[in-house]
């Protein structure tokens, strides 16, 4: 039987472990199993997307703790999943783009990740997405088993995958192999010595391929409203579906930085066709979930593991006019759902306070138990475990906005910003490479309809915020905390 580890560090604190119910308590008889962890990444899904995924919510929400101001800080596929792997802001990882020479797979440095600190006494496994730019057969270091598409990595009807190292095929919509992977790892590593710590990366609701009929930029005539490819299952389903964001064709944008046309009412529908679309890949990354749930259910495991549930960033789907992307310092894009269950989370917890992907790593530890990284290795997040049902811990804290430079050839970030409490607001302000600055009390106005920059009457608040902003742009380690 596996029996889980305590961390002497923790020692001194039992006491007040053992009488609080409302944090989660991860210290336990020593003859209780060492628990497992499962970590669901989606790609491109916005935090509004979960309205059309019950079955998410309730599963790992519902069933556990829902964060409701989650942010990746490097809103870019690449540069935030290095972060959810190191712990670390991008600034420091280094991955600053999705392709060379700034980011991509090529600038990442896998020597150090959850993968190499979690070995060996865990069981490792990875499906799906790595970064953007990777390739098999190369198989990073610290994973005990690889399990990653053979082919474009956006390909929704790809056959072709690399099964620690051997060419296999699998019939099918790519997405519904994912489950059938994860749910076969679980039931093989069950009985295992130790526990198993899996990451099922799934590249659902991101554009893909290959072009359906009905897609907007087939329709229309363009390039500007891709797609993802959605399974015969899910096909039509939910049909158009309108963004119902605030900040959708926003009339006035006369305040902020980029100031695009109004939509026009091609393109109106065409952002309905898309969000139908990404919605509908979703329900397939929706029965992945389920199906990892029941595994982890029949095979008695469910309630020894943490499972996570994040999306990498959101999308801009019209948003202040903005057509589409993700590398925008906007609540569409750079807040991502993100829902955990596991042992010692109450059933319905909702925590406030501002956390990053760059917690990820760090909370991954403290599951398993581990004190930290290897060697001189900096995390810059922290445990978020125990805000759940503590609502005052790091309330006040700053986390980081950022977005690497446009080219190899200027070392000038696109954007840099923080989102904090301060008082009984909840702040974002931004920094353009231009100059252009942005202010928005996000607990007024979520939708980031005003800019309060430059405003007499906000001009305190900004100068407090500028000088977080400057704190806090480079910082790492404690710094960052």
């Amino acid at each position: 039987m596996r029996t889980r580890r305590l961390a002497v560090s923790l020692a001194p604190i039992l006491a007040l472990a053992l009488i609080s119910v409302t944090t989660p308590d991860r210290l336990v008889a020593a003859d209780e199993p060492t628990p497992n962890v499962v970590v669901i990444v989606v790609d491109d899904a916005r935090v509004d997307d979960m309205s059309s995924l019950p079955g998410i919510a309730s599963s790992i929400g519902d069933a556990g703790a829902r964060f409701t101001n989650a942010y990746s800080p490097f809103p870019l596929c690449c540069p935030a999943r290095a972060t959810m792997l190191t712990g670390q802001y991008a600034h420091n990882h280094g991955v600053l783009d999705n392709v060379p020479p700034l980011g991509g797979f090529q600038a990442f440095d896998d020597d150090e990740t959850l993968a190499t600190w979690l070995a060996p006494g865990y069981t490792t496994g990875f499906i799906g997405k790595y970064l953007n730019g990777y390739g098999p057969p190369y198989r990073p270091p610290g994973w005990d088993h690889w399990m990653v598409p053979a082919g474009g990595m956006y390909d929704y009807r790809g056959t072709g995958w690399s099964i620690d190292g051997v060419r296999r095929t699998y019939a099918g919509y790519r997405t519904d192999t994912m489950g059938t992977l994860a749910s076969d790892f679980i039931g093989t590593h069950t009985d295992d010595a130790q526990p198993f710590f899996l990451v099922t990366s799934i590249v659902a609701p991101h554009a893909g391929t290959p072009v359906e009929s009905d897609d907007p930029n087939v329709v229309h005539h363009t390039s500007t409203f891709p797609t993802p490819n959605v399974s015969n299952t899910y096909r039509n389903q939910l049909g158009k579906v309108a963004n119902t964001d605030p900040s959708f064709n926003e009339a006035d944008v006369s305040d902020k930085p980029l100031r695009p046309a109004p939509l026009a009412a091609w393109e109106v529908d065409a952002i309905k066709e898309v969000n139908g679309q990404r919605r509908e890949a979703l329900l397939s990354a929706q029965d992945v979930t389920r199906t990892i749930i029941d595994a982890l259910r029949t095979q008695g495991e469910l309630a020894d593991t943490y499972v996570v549930f994040v999306s990498d960033n959101g999308y801009m789907l019209g948003d202040h006019r903005i057509r589409g992307g993700k590398v925008f310092p906007y609540e569409v894009a750079a807040s991502v759902p993100l829902l955990i269950r596991g042992p010692g989370i109450p059933a319905g917890s909702v925590v406030d306070q501002t956390v990053g992907l760059h917690d990820l790593a760090p909370t991954v530890l403290a599951m398993t138990e581990h004190t930290g990284a290897n060697g001189d290795f900096v995390l810059d997040g922290v445990d978020i475990l125990p805000m759940i049902g503590n609502p005052s811990l790091r309330v006040g804290r700053t986390v980081v906005l950022e977005a690497g430079p446009e080219s190899s050839t200027s070392s000038t970030y696109r954007f840099h910003g923080v989102v904090v409490q301060l008082g009984n607001d909840r702040w974002k302000y931004v920094e353009r490479s231009t100059g252009k600055k942005e202010l928005y009390n996000l607990s007024d106005d979520s939708a980031e309809l005003t800019n309060l920059a430059g405003r007499a009457a906000f001009a305190q608040v900004q100068g407090q915020l500028r000088t977080l902003m400057l704190q806090h742009r480079w910082c790492d380690g404690a710094a960052c905390r």
